[in-house]
C-alpha cells in the first residue's frame, strides 16, 4: 500500500537549517517551498516557538512534503501530539489551515501544529512581530 505525501507547514525548528531538520526532515522531505500563514508566532522562551492560527498577521516557514507516513508521524511525537488525548495534555494540535506561496497565492489547505492554550500558559512566551523565527 502506497502513503499519500503529506503537506504540513513548518515555522521553527523544523525548517531547513533549524535544529530538527537534520533528525526528521533532512532524507524525508521531498520539497521545501517557502511559505506563509495567517497567524501570531510567539518565541517561548525554550528553544522553539509557538504558533496560534488567528488574525490577519502572517507567520513565514516553508510547506514540507513527506511521502512517508511514518515520517509524518514523527512529527507528532516531536510536537507532543496525540489525536486521541485531551487537548490540554498535548503540547501542540495538529490542525489545517490555508496556506500561500510568498506572494500571498494559495498553496491550498496544509498541516500546521498549533500551540494549545495551555502550552502557551505554561511559556509566557513574547509576540514575533514580523512572523519570522530566526533560524540559526
Amino acid at each position: 500500500m502506497k502513503s499519500i505525501p503529506h503537506k504540513v507547514f513548518v515555522y521553527g525548528t523544523l525548517k531547513p537549517g533549524g535544529h530538527y531538520w537534520p533528525q526528521f526532515c533532512e532524507g524525508k522531505v521531498t520539497t521545501a517551498i517557502p511559505a506563509k500563514i495567517h497567524g501570531e508566532l510567539y518565541d517561548l522562551h525554550v528553544g522553539y516557538p509557538g504558533l496560534f492560527i488567528r488574525g490577519d498577521s502572517w507567520v513565514h516557514g516553508y510547506v514540507l512534503t513527506i511521502p512517508r507516513d511514518e515520517h509524518f508521524e514523527q512529527l507528532d511525537v516531536l510536537e507532543g501530539y496525540q489525536p486521541n488525548r485531551a487537548e490540554e495534555l498535548n503540547e501542540y494540535a495538529r490542525v489545517r489551515v490555508e496556506c500561500f506561496d510568498q506572494i500571498g497565492v494559495s498553496l491550498g489547505e496544509v498541516w500546521a501544529y498549533e500551540m494549545t492554550e495551555a502550552t502557551f500558559r505554561q511559556t509566557a512566551g513574547t509576540r514575533i512581530e514580523h512572523g519570522d523565527w530566526r533560524v540559526d
